[in-house]
């Protein structure tokens, strides 16, 4: 389902309707036809001053050397260029009305410092929930980070979201995170546009998709856990971050994830270095490691009980299990996910595009259709690019708060 709704500045909500003062000046300079806009927005000092690693001012006063201008020539320019832009009052009515609709609404503009004071002085912060400037956040559409800054100021997910700019290769970069885009033209009626996204049936979720590990299993306090783990692998002579880096980092991990080597081999490489005697060794001190999470965190167990009766969930999980009904049994979850996928068994692993698209094939569900979640990045920003609208996870209560926020829960009352 749409959340947000986010606007591009120039060349949208500001247009340029009476360039007479930048052809004067391309007069007076000797300049060709549309040399100026060329200078002004098409050098490697605009790209500098968009990025926030030269400011406004130095920017003018370095294009007006080109130009052989300073002082008072230079600020009549500087006037001069943009007086003939016209704020559409039209869209800024649209969207107001799309904010009445419950929708958050946001602003991504490849620019200076210096639109943050225009829109001040505009009186436009007023209208949107987020503002993302490219010289603030040090990226520039259509680069990947500069629509997830915005993202995230919205508190929504890139799939959430549908992106308005008259740049086609800023639209095709939206598209390519996963956002839905439109290309904006002066003769093109954006609200008849905007409906049929916001009005999509296949938007209705139908189907969550739940990461296991540090989503499910997480400890009751984090901070105990790790020095629980700290404490336990102190007498080998390494840190709890080495041993983890060993578990979940090391080439092991990658070959035993997809399948390629048993959960024995796994072990027996990964902790070499603690040279204990045998497999069973190996498993009690894994067992040892895990204490305190070898069980679903009860508030995440309540989460999912509520759920189940009204949303069909899956488990999608780099993993080494092969069982994956004992798997299930294990951890008393056989009941409530109708579809487990561990990555040992399909051999495919997040991020691939692949593990996704298996996921929502078995659940039988478009990617609009369904939510994600998970805790680590690299995954959720995967599957946005695919379509599939994600959460990333921090505890349980934002993870309650988000499906409240997106009508997947209902809201509970303050006590």
């Amino acid at each position: 389902m749409i959340r947000a709704v986010i606007f591009d500045f120039g060349g949208v909500l500001m247009r340029t309707q009476d360039d007479s003062g930048r052809r004067a000046w391309e007069s007076r300079l000797n300049l060709a036809h549309g040399a100026l806009e060329r200078l002004v927005h098409g050098s490697n000092l605009w790209i500098e001053a968009q990025r926030g690693s030269l400011s406004p001012e130095a920017y003018w006063q370095a294009l007006g050397e080109q130009l052989n201008l300073s002082g008072a020539d230079l600020e009549q320019l500087r006037y001069d260029y943009f007086r003939g832009d016209v704020l559409d009052e039209s869209l800024v009515a649209l969207i107001d009305r799309l904010r009445e609709r419950g929708l958050r609404l946001g602003l991504l503009s490849n620019d200076s410092t210096a639109l943050a004071e225009k829109l001040e002085r505009l009186d436009l912060y007023r209208h949107f929930d987020a503002v993302a400037i490219s010289a603030q956040i040090g990226a520039l559409k259509p680069e990947p980070e500069a629509f997830r800054a915005i993202a995230q100021a919205l508190d929504v997910s890139l799939p959430e979201c549908i992106f308005i700019d008259d740049n086609t290769a800023n639209v095709d970069g939206a598209k390519s995170v996963g956002m839905h885009s439109i290309r904006f033209t002066a003769d093109l009626d954006l609200e008849a546009a905007l409906e049929p996204l916001l009005n999509d049936p296949r938007a209705v979720t139908k189907a969550l998709i739940f990461d296991f590990g540090n989503v499910l299993d997480i400890p009751d306090d984090w901070e105990t856990w790790f020095a629980q783990r700290e404490a336990l692998v102190a007498p080998y002579g390494i840190s709890g971050e080495a041993i983890w880096y060993a578990l979940y980092h090391s080439e092991a991990w990658q070959q035993v994830k997809v399948g390629a080597i048993s959960y024995e081999t796994y072990l027996e490489q990964v902790l070499a270095p603690l040279n204990l005697p045998d497999h069973a060794a190996r498993l009690a001190f894994v067992k040892r490691l895990f204490a305190g999470r070898d069980r679903i965190h009860p508030e995440m167990m309540a989460l999912l009980r509520e759920l189940k009766p009204h949303y069909r969930l899956a488990l999608l999980s780099n993993a080494y299990q092969t069982d994956v009904s004992a798997w299930m049994a294990q951890f008393g979850l056989s009941d409530i996910f109708e579809v487990a996928i561990s990555s040992a068994v399909v051999r495919l692993a997040k991020p691939e595009p692949a593990i996704y698209h298996l996921v929502l094939e078995q659940l039988n569900v478009q990617p609009a259709e369904a939510i994600f979640i998970d805790d680590l990045t690299r995954n959720t920003y995967v599957a946005e690019s695919i379509g599939l609208p994600c959460i990333v996870f921090k505890s349980p209560e934002q993870l309650r708060h988000a499906l409240e926020w997106r009508g997947i829960l209902p809201v509970r009352s303050e006590v």
